[in-house]
């Protein structure tokens, strides 16, 4: 069996001084693996889960870093480290990080283990797959150790990669943060804080010349500032000492140039040098340090700051560098406050007033508002977190808005935007429509009067169905529809469409390109009845002939001692007969909308219109009969030679209807032009002489049967003439 560690020296001499830093640039990487992986330690990484459980294979780190057996301890060297990270992939980061560390530094592997160790033994962790012996003697050791915070265990694991960047003033702070006590109990810690100290007295002395030199030999401290900064490039005094260096007097440009941009962020430009690598920093009074503007580093010479320190006056310095470091004099712009303005900014007038939105800046606190105005009018308003106002009571004339944000400095407390200016002018607008009335009268149209809307023109109009605005809403002119052409605002006489109309009226008042919506007034206008026609027909009745009025719900129907009202559906399927007897009569039609009369519906919410009546006259029943006169021909048949027709009961002054007598074969005539014309009576003819009887033309088909023979009334005022026909077996010859 091996013997216990150390057991001829003693604890203290056979351990030695324990690591209270790990001190390896790549230890947050190694801690990322770890997490990664879910190891404790990174020591766990070498061993076999199944072989820490039986015994059978265990991590030695106390004399070197060793894996054992019950038989045989080999040292892990970087070999080691990478076969098996290519045998266990799961744990492969580690190992390789483990590798990249021993091959740095074979010791370093051994203080990295041991660092993560020894904190996990002062804890009584088992199970890590290390010597229980060894563990043991880690717990009693560890105990005699300055037991770290996470603020100190932070600042030592930060140590390597600050020195290796050559962040010595970083290294500074983090010495300072571990304290004495923890630099006497490391000897290594204790080392490179001498080292450190070292190197920061010659920089301190550096600094002093340079500054010194500053005012007279501005080359030489330009030099001294440099060699500062190839030792330590975090010196906050060496880089603000060049910034100095390279501002120049307000009087003159700059060479780097700002230009506030969208989002509150910081648009820079300065000249191109070509090959130069360049690296932009900004400072101002109140920050802590000249800082590194995100996102530059390269040959390009644009940048934009996307998060500038809102309340600070910030000055920028672009840097050539090389290697990282920096070679010369900045390029520096002026000081320049960093207080976002508002953005989108947009005014927008109205009746009496101006609207003001915009987008506040995520970091102002407040956004000042001054209005001026004709007559040296001024007003003030202060929105908190709102990003709209409404300046209201104006009058006409031009306007002006200055939009300042507020934002809070932890300098000056608060700070103002430079302010931007916007314009508008307040147009006169119309007074609004308050009420709209439509007077349909007892006769044809309807008055429209109302109250409101003085000085301006008054249109009524009638808007898409769904598109009607609210009253009060304002308008655009040329954005109005046309104009209703038959309705006319405070005209006394009536009017009323051409066609039939349903729908809305609405008004606006307009006074140049401005309109205001006023209220409306739904209407029902049945449309015209065209011309009608009189049909004489037996027992004293009249059929009138109309097109139905569109939109009409019913049609009345008055005569001297009678009236009847019909519907629409009614006259489409049985026509309209009016009991006028025999003699002249004077009829007229008025059509009606669909609700009983004329008024309002149920609500009050339409206006039936009415129309003018129209009027037809019916003359007296004049009557026209016809008979065939035959004579026989051979032993039995009688034929047809002459034709008798009499007129009675019509007016002299009144023309009559021409007569024709239609023949055809085989079946009786249906109307004038079903057959061949045997003769034709002029109305004018036999208005003059009543009673006629006149010889048929010789035509051969009179004296071939069988046919038929008709007569039919043509021409104007046939239908108020009726024809009264003799039997009709005299009609047909057969």
């Amino acid at each position: 069996m091996r013997r216990g560690f150390g057991e001829k020296l003693g604890l203290p001499g056979a351990l030695g001084p324990l690591p209270l830093a790990p001190l390896a640039p790549e230890y947050g990487k190694l801690t990322e693996g770890q997490r990664a992986a879910g190891l404790r330690y990174a020591g766990e990484a070498l061993t076999d889960p199944q072989e820490r459980a039986d015994g059978s294979a265990f991590l030695s780190v106390l004399d070197g870093v060793a894996l054992c057996t019950p038989r045989r301890r080999r040292l892990v060297d970087e070999a080691a480290l990478l076969g098996r990270a290519d045998a266990r992939p799961a744990h492969a980061p580690v190992l390789r990080l483990l590798a990249a560390i021993r091959r740095q530094d074979p010791a370093l592997l051994r203080r990295v283990l041991l660092y993560q160790l020894l904190p996990l033994a002062r804890q009584g962790a088992t199970d890590l797959g290390i010597d229980p012996a060894e563990l043991a003697l880690l717990a009693k050791a560890s105990r005699a150790l300055p037991a770290l915070d996470d603020r100190q265990r932070t600042a030592a694991e930060s140590l390597a990669p600050l020195w290796s960047r050559r962040r010595l003033r970083a290294c500074a702070h983090a010495v300072t943060t571990l304290g004495p006590d923890v630099l006497r109990a490391d000897p290594w810690l204790g080392s490179l804080d001498a080292r450190l100290r070292r190197r920061l007295d010659r920089c301190d002395r550096e600094l002093a010349a340079a500054r010194t030199a500053a005012p007279t030999d501005p080359a030489g401290a330009e030099a001294g500032y440099l060699r500062v900064l190839a030792v330590t490039s975090d010196d906050d005094e060496a880089v603000r000492g060049l910034i100095r260096l390279g501002t120049v007097p307000a009087s003159e440009d700059a060479p780097l140039t700002t230009r506030p941009v969208e989002g509150g962020r910081m648009a820079l430009a300065w000249p191109a040098r070509p090959g130069t690598r360049w690296r932009v920093l900004r400072d101002g009074p109140g920050l802590d340090r000249a800082t590194p503007v995100p996102g530059t580093g390269g040959t390009a010479t644009t940048a934009v700051d996307a998060d500038p320190p809102v309340g600070f006056r910030v000055r920028y310095a672009a840097f050539p560098v090389e290697d990282g470091r920096p070679t010369g004099v900045p390029l520096v712009s002026h000081p320049l406050l960093v207080a976002p303005d508002a953005e989108e900014a947009a005014l927008e007038d109205g009746p009496a007033r101006i609207a003001v939105r915009w987008r506040r800046p995520r970091t102002a606190t407040a956004t000042l508002l001054a209005l001026t105005g004709p007559g040296g009018l001024t007003l003030r308003h202060t929105a908190d977190r709102a990003e709209e106002h409404v300046f209201t009571d104006l009058e006409p004339g031009f306007y002006q808005v200055t939009l300042t944000a507020r934002h809070p400095s932890p300098v000056e407390g608060t700070v103002d935007a430079p302010g931007i200016l916007r314009t508008a002018t307040v147009h006169p607008w119309p007074r609004a429509l308050t009420a709209l009335t439509a007077d349909a009268g007892p006769e044809e149209g309807v008055r429209f009067t109302g109250q409101g809307g003085e000085g301006a023109e008054v249109r009524l109009v009638v808007w898409p169905e769904g598109a009607v605005p609210a009253p009060g809403t304002e308008l655009r002119a040329d954005a109005l529809p046309a104009p209703l052409p038959w309705a006319r605002y405070g005209d006394p006489v009536p009017t009323a469409p051409a066609a039939a109309f349903a729908g809305l009226v609405s008004a606006v008042t307009v006074l140049g390109e401005r309109a205001l919506a006023g209220p409306g007034v739904r209407l029902d206008v049945p449309g015209p009845i065209g011309p009608p026609r009189t049909v004489r027909e037996p027992g004293g009745q009249v059929r009138l002939v109309f097109d139905w009025p569109s939109g009409a719900g019913a049609v009345t129907a008055a005569w001297p001692g009678g009236e009847l009202r019909i519907s629409r559906s009614a006259y489409v399927r049985e026509g309209l007969r009016l009991p006028l007897g025999t003699g002249p009569s004077h009829v007229t039609l008025r059509p009606h909308v669909p609700q009983d009369g004329v008024g309002t519906r149920a609500g009050g919410a339409v206006v039936g219109v009415r129309r003018t009546p129209v009027a037809v006259d019916v003359p007296g029943e004049t009557v026209v009969r016809y008979r065939l006169l035959t004579r026989r021909r051979g032993l039995q048949r009688r034929v047809p030679h002459a034709v008798e027709v009499r007129a009675e009961g019509h007016d002299p002054a009144v023309p009559l209807p021409e007569l024709v007598l239609v023949h055809r074969a085989s079946v009786r005539p249906r109307h004038a032009e079903d057959g061949t014309v045997l003769l034709r009576i002029d109305g004018a003819s036999l208005a003059r002489t009543p009673h006629q009887t006149l010889e048929l033309p010789p035509v051969p088909d009179l004296s071939r049967p069988p046919y038929a023979l008709r007569a039919f009334l043509l021409g104007d005022g046939a239908g108020a003439v009726r024809l009264e026909e003799p039997a009709l077996t005299t009609l047909v010859v057969r």
